[in-house]
C-alpha cells in the first residue's frame, strides 16, 4: 500500500459519543495526537485534522439508527475517510457488541465499509479486557460487577430494551446482520505467535475477515501488531471495541512508529459540577444516589415542558457553588411522561439547552452526559464541534476533554460523555474533586 499523504495513521467512526471518546482516548493514552469530531466536518476540516493529527475520529448516532439513517449517516463519512487514503479505520461498536438487524447493525456497518473499500480485510475486535469484555474462541463475555458473564447471560445486556443479546457467538451475531465472517483468530494462535505477530498476518492474508480472541492486553497488543502489518497489503475496517485502539495505541508507541510519550493524566478539582444524565442504567441510579449524599442537588425531568422550572433551580444551584444532577431516570423506573418516538433526541435537545445556560450564566466549567444515545445529540444540539482529550481515569473508564467550539461560552469547557455502564458509584464526586495518575 502506499504511503497515504497525511500524518494520520487511524480514522475512525464512533456509533455513540460516549464510545467514540473513550475511542479516541486508548490512542491519545498512547501518546498519538488524537481530535474526534461531533459531526462529519467536511472534506478541508478533515484534510486539516489529518495533516496535524495521528488518529482523526468522527462521533456519530449509528448505534441508534435504524439501516437507512445509518447509511444517510455513515456512507458519506466512509466516502471522505477513503480520499484521505489512510490505511486503518475503524467503525468503534460497543464493547458488549449489542446490537441488532434493526437497529445499529454492525453486519449493515460492515457492508457499508465493503462498499467503500471492497477487497479490505474486516477484523471483528470487540474485547477490551481493561474494562472487563472478553473474547474466547469466537464468543463473548462481558463483566457485570465482580461477576463475568457470557454475552448472553449478562444481566444488562441479555435484556437491553433495544438491542437484547440472546447469542454470545460473535460471527452468529453478524451472520443474522447479513455478514458473514470466515475465520477465528483464537487465544492459542495470539499467545503463540506472541513475539512473531508476522505469522499471523500472513494467515489473515488468506482471509476477507475474522473474529479475533482477546482475554489479555498483551493478546489484544499482538492482534494489533499482526493486522498493522497486515496494512502493507490490505486496507483495514476494524470492527471494534475501544479494547483494539488501546492495543494498536500501545503497539505503535513500544514499536516507536511514534514520538510521542504516553502522557500524565491530571485533572484538577473543580468548584461545581453538573451532570446531566440520561441513562436508565442501575449503575447510573446508584451514582445519582450516591452524588445526591454527598450533597448534590438532585433534579428530575420528566418531561421537556418542564424544562424551564428544572431550568431555573439548576442556574440558581450552580451561581451558589452547588453541584447538580438532572436526570430522567433512576434506574428502569423511568418515567413514563414523555412523549412517545424520538425519545432519545428531546432529552438531548433539553440538556443542550440546560448546559448551554450552565456555561453562559453560570461560573460551570465542567459538565458530564451520561447515556450514550443522549449524550450524541446533546452535543450536537449544544453546538460542539469536537473535542480534544486532556485526561484519562483508566480504572473508572472515564475520559475527560476540552469542547472545542465557535461559541466562546463553550469552547475549552470541559466534558466526560460516560455510558449507563461506566465508573463507579461514586464518579461524579471523583470528577469533582479530580484524579492524578
Amino acid at each position: 500500500m502506499a504511503t497515504p499523504p497525511y500524518r494520520a495513521s487511524v480514522l475512525f467512526y464512533g456509533d455513540d459519543f460516549t464510545g467514540a471518546s473513550d475511542n479516541a482516548a486508548q490512542y491519545a493514552r498512547h501518546g498519538l495526537q488524537t481530535q474526534l469530531f461531533f459531526n462529519h466536518p467536511g472534506m478541508a476540516a478533515l484534510q486539516e485534522a489529518a495533516a496535524q493529527c495521528d488518529v482523526v475520529g468522527i462521533a456519530g448516532t449509528a448505534r441508534s439508527l435504524h439501516t437507512e439513517a445509518m447509511r444517510e449517516e455513515l456512507l458519506p463519512v466512509l466516502q471522505a475517510f477513503a480520499q484521505l487514503q489512510v490505511p486503518w479505520v475503524q467503525y468503534k461498536c460497543c464493547s458488549t457488541f449489542d446490537s441488532a438487524a434493526h437497529t445499529g447493525s454492525l453486519g449493515y456497518a460492515i457492508g457499508l465499509m465493503k462498499e467503500v473499500w471492497p477487497d479490505c480485510f474486516i477484523p471483528v475486535h470487540s474485547a477490551t479486557p481493561e474494562f472487563g469484555r472478553y473474547t474466547l474462541f469466537g464468543h463473548h463475555f462481558a463483566r457485570a460487577g465482580n461477576e463475568v458473564y457470557r454475552l448472553d447471560k449478562h444481566p444488562v445486556m441479555s435484556v437491553h430494551p433495544v438491542t437484547p443479546m440472546h447469542e454470545s457467538e460473535l460471527a452468529k451475531v453478524l451472520l443474522t446482520q447479513g455478514f458473514q465472517t470466515d475465520h477465528v483468530l483464537d487465544v492459542r494462535q495470539l499467545d503463540q505467535h506472541q513475539t512473531s505477530p508476522e505469522h499471523l498476518t500472513k494467515m489473515l492474508a488468506s482471509h476477507h475477515s475474522a473474529v479475533v480472541d482477546g482475554y489479555t492486553q498483551q493478546q489484544v497488543v499482538t492482534a494489533a501488531a499482526a493486522l498493522w502489518r497486515l496494512t502493507q497489503q490490505r486496507q483495514i475496517c476494524a470492527m471494534s471495541a475501544q479494547g483494539l485502539a488501546h492495543g494498536l495505541g500501545q503497539y505503535l508507541r513500544e514499536s516507536q512508529h511514534t514520538q510521542f510519550e504516553a502522557p500524565k493524566q491530571q485533572l484538577l478539582p473543580t468548584d461545581r459540577l453538573l451532570v446531566l444524565s440520561g441513562s436508565c442504567s442501575a449503575l447510573s441510579a446508584a451514582q445519582i444516589d450516591h452524588a445526591e449524599q454527598a450533597g448534590f442537588i438532585c433534579l428530575r425531568l420528566s418531561n421537556d415542558a418542564l424544562l424551564d422550572d428544572v431550568q431555573t433551580r439548576m442556574l440558581n444551584a450552580l451561581s451558589a457553588g452547588q453541584s447538580v444532577v438532572v436526570f430522567t431516570a433512576r434506574g428502569r423506573e423511568q418515567s413514563h411522561d414523555w412523549p412517545a418516538g424520538q425519545l432519545t433526541q428531546r432529552i438531548g435537545a433539553c440538556f443542550a439547552k440546560l448546559a448551554d445556560a450552565a456555561f453562559n450564566h453560570t461560573a460551570l466549567s465542567r459538565l458530564v452526559v451520561a447515556g450514550g444515545d443522549s449524550s450524541s445529540y446533546t452535543m450536537r444540539a449544544l453546538g460542539a464541534e469536537a473535542l480534544q482529550i486532556k485526561a484519562s481515569h483508566f480504572a473508572q473508564n472515564a475520559h475527560f476533554a476540552a469542547l472545542v467550539s465557535a461559541k466562546a461560552h463553550i469552547h475549552g469547557k470541559e466534558v466526560l460523555l460516560k455510558g449507563g455502564q461506566v465508573g463507579d458509584a461514586q464518579l461524579y464526586s471523583l470528577v469533582l474533586k479530580g484524579f492524578s495518575s
